[in-house]
């Protein structure tokens, strides 16, 4: 998954999860981590959005939704982020997907908004 937004603005993503035979997995999950870092090597990541804390919510049919808000990105540097998806079921790792967030300039900032 690639995600491409200006630096503090507000972006919304959903994603699905399936099964091998790519029927929607529909079944409850323990949680899920979405986890952004500047590169996969560091050990603290930038920010996190959780199922458990409504930072990911359910909206049906094995599909999930999120949303990048402006003070997860405000501070940032401009550029590439790596993120995953980590999905946990009994408490094991079950599926990950990886992605890239890019961050560009932007004209209009907050100051701007009136």
């Amino acid at each position: 998954m690639q995600i491409v937004m200006p630096r503090g603005d507000l972006v919304k993503k959903t994603f699905v999860i399936r099964m091998p035979d790519k029927t929607p997995y529909t079944d409850a999950l323990d949680e899920i981590y979405l986890t952004v870092k500047k590169s996969y090597l560091e050990r603290n990541y930038k920010f996190q959005k959780r199922l458990s804390d409504g930072g990911i919510e359910y909206i049906g049919d094995g599909r999930y939704k999120f949303a990048i808000e402006p003070e997860d990105t405000n501070t940032l540097e401009f550029g590439d982020y790596d993120f995953d998806i980590e999905i946990v079921k009994i408490g094991e790792i079950k599926k990950t997907f990886t992605g890239t967030l890019t961050l560009t300039m932007e004209s209009t900032h907050a100051v701007n908004e009136e």
